[in-house]
């Protein structure tokens, strides 16, 4: 899975050479067609460098309007699936009288680092669909893509990676530019001494990704946003948007000193609400979680996968006593769990849990009508050693209260 992420990630057109572009290339007005409402594609970066996200205006503008979020996949599949930290395994723990690890550097992650946005680009427009209520599509699933790369089994994640690092600013400068032409040109050469790379992971899926926007606009306006090397070029969507009768033009790029009404709008879309009346609780998230629930026990998993934090919340019968709960945590010189009282008068254990396959976590359990509530969260560097993690264990609402 870390090798399907960081080809992804070169997908969006690393080794690339900072030019002058005549206009903005990223954002494109899609009409014709017999369509009744204007779509957008948008070319984006799979990184979480805040950099990117300074858009033009227009941007804000066409998301506001869309009806619908679309991208190549459901990122938040990837939830449950899937670590991005990378140096995960490199920390050390419990060291010099620190909880976690006796560095406060950014960790890094398969979208960037802690010093990122929480999300990367992809991630941050599907969980602010969420959160605007708007509807939410993938173009291909995971399976698709998983099948791509095991065809050029000859790109390893390393080398993937190093290209990444060694060519971030210059493919930072022209993503900025909106280079789509230098992005696909230096794509090709980069690929092409992979046999059928190029065609694997962008011809094929150029033509899958077209089929399904074109039965989705058809229905509503979208907003769809795909790795910007799949936008130029003879077998770009673009082209194959015009071949089959659309109208497509570049939305102009302009940047105001100050937030627009739309940028304001969208801005203010960051918080996703989970409710679940079976088990009575309430907890506001910056995005929608994947949720797991039965009659008997519930879970769910949300992730910044830009920065590399997790937050779950698991509850099930309470088959021990909040006492007996105490094993799990770490209890040594060092690090001790704390017994506190919730301000609803309930008692909890809260502290550092060593997990077998996630690594340190924290973590928050009380029992509450007979089941026990497990908050977990866990992250990088700079997450572990802040007040996050103690933030979101407040914010868990119990609807009797």
């Amino acid at each position: 899975m870390k090798q399907l992420l960081l080809i992804a990630v070169l997908l969006t057109g690393k080794l690339l050479v900072a030019q002058d572009t005549p206009e903005y290339q990223l954002l494109w007005e899609i009409k014709g067609k017999g369509l009744k409402k204007t779509s957008y594609l948008f070319g984006s970066m799979h990184s979480n460098d805040p950099r990117l996200f300074q858009f033009p205006d227009s941007l804000y503008v066409a998301f506001e309007k869309a009806e619908a979020v679309v991208l190549e996949t459901d990122v938040s599949a990837l939830f449950d699936e899937y670590d991005v930290r990378l140096d995960l395994f490199n920390l050390e723990i419990l060291s010099k009288n620190r909880p976690y690890t006796n560095s406060r550097e950014a960790t890094t992650t398969v979208y960037g680092n802690e010093d990122g946005r929480p999300q990367f680009i992809d991630a941050w427009l599907q969980q602010t669909g969420y959160c605007a209520g708007k509807d939410f599509y993938p173009l291909e699933g995971l399976e698709d893509q998983l099948k791509a790369v095991e065809k050029i089994s000859n790109i390893t994640a390393r080398t993937a990676l190093s290209s990444l690092l060694f060519s971030k600013e210059a493919f930072v400068q022209s993503y900025i530019q909106g280079d789509i032409a230098t992005l696909s040109k230096m794509l090709k050469s980069q690929l092409e001494n992979v046999p059928g790379a190029y065609d694997a992971l962008i011809s094929r899926r150029n033509v899958v990704m077209f089929n399904g926007l074109d039965t989705l606009m058809r229905k509503q306006s979208v907003f769809c946003a795909v790795g910007s090397g799949h936008l130029h070029g003879t077998d770009g969507i673009l082209q194959l948007l015009k071949s089959n009768g659309y109208s497509v033009r570049p939305v102009k790029a302009t940047y105001s000193t100050e937030p627009i009404p739309a940028q304001q709008m969208v801005n203010s879309w960051r918080v996703y609400t989970v409710e679940n009346d079976t088990f009575g609780f309430s907890i506001p998230l910056s995005g929608k979680p994947l949720e797991f629930a039965s009659e008997e026990d519930y879970r769910f998993v949300y992730q910044e996968l830009g920065q590399g934090n997790t937050y779950e919340l698991i509850i099930r019968s309470a088959d021990e006593t909040l006492n007996s709960y105490k094993k799990q945590f770490i209890d040594n010189q060092r690090q001790r769990p704390v017994e506190l009282t919730l301000p609803t008068g309930i008692q909890a254990i809260e502290g550092m849990v060593q997990d077998e396959w996630k690594g340190l976590q924290w973590r928050r359990i009380f029992i509450y009508d007979n089941k026990a509530y497990i908050l977990v969260c866990y992250g990088g560097n700079k997450f572990m050693h802040s007040d996050r993690p103690k933030k979101y264990f407040d914010r868990l609402v119990l609807k009797d209260f």
